[in-house]
């Protein structure tokens, strides 16, 4: 009886010490895992910091190469009338694409989740990609000139979809849970009857709150990434 009981004792104990071991090499796997997800959150944030510079530092030489040029487009438009309407094409051109800084007159249109206007940390989308094509399409149809999203520009080559929990603009996320900003320059009465349309602003976007001002002033940012074409070529007649 008394090797019974001490046997069982025994057993109990290495009961104990396999739990003991085995709760100690779980904590040990548990504070490995945190520590090596601690390392790649701060070299992700790291390597994201040095992204940012090198688009800081590609942005400024983009913008000098661009000030030189105009530098050398204005001197050559001095000499003659043909130059000028030369450069004149060109800045034509260069609005087209999207790949300068414009302004003139033109409606600014806010688009406000409700459930970010009571509750802040919300997220129920309430704003999807064909409800902003739907904008932006009747807004070119209006003959608008210039058209920007959370001042991403709008080109001839965006594109703009759901992608997870964001829209994607030009490569660019944008979150459906914030109020999205669209500016756009052209006629103003033109651009108000696109919006007052029956089917634009009255279809979709539930739970947003949705408003528009009309001004003699806005400013649409250029595209800041530039434009290749590697298949399409001009024909030669």
């Amino acid at each position: 009886m008394k090797k019974m009981r001490s046997q069982i004792s025994v057993g109990i104990v290495c009961i104990l010490l396999g739990f003991m071991i085995t709760y100690q090499l779980k904590s040990i796997a548990s504070q490995r895992k945190s520590s090596e997800q601690d390392t790649n959150v701060a070299q992700i944030t790291l390597e994201i910091e040095q992204l940012k510079k090198q688009k800081e530092g590609m942005e400024k030489k983009i913008n000098e190469l661009q000030t030189q040029i105009k530098n050398y487009e204005g001197a050559a438009a001095s000499n003659d009338e043909l130059t000028k309407e030369i450069v004149k094409k060109l800045e034509d051109t260069r609005i087209l694409t999207g790949s300068i800084d414009v302004q003139g007159e033109g409606v600014t249109l806010y688009i406000t989740p409700q459930n970010t206007i009571f509750n802040p940390n919300a997220e129920t989308s309430t704003i999807v990609d064909t409800d902003l094509l739907r904008i932006i399409n009747e807004l070119k149809a209006a003959d608008a000139e210039a058209i920007s999203i959370n001042d991403i520009r709008i080109t001839s080559r965006t594109g703009i979809r759901n992608a997870s929990n964001y829209i994607t603009i030009n490569e660019e996320r944008i979150s459906p849970y914030k109020r999205i900003t669209i500016k756009a320059i052209g006629n103003k009465a033109k651009l108000k009857a696109a919006l007052e349309f029956p089917g634009v602003l009255d279809v979709g976007f539930e739970g947003c709150d949705i408003k528009y001002d009309f001004t003699d002033e806005i400013e649409v940012n250029k595209y800041d990434k530039s434009l290749k074409f590697e298949y399409a070529k001009p024909i030669k007649k």
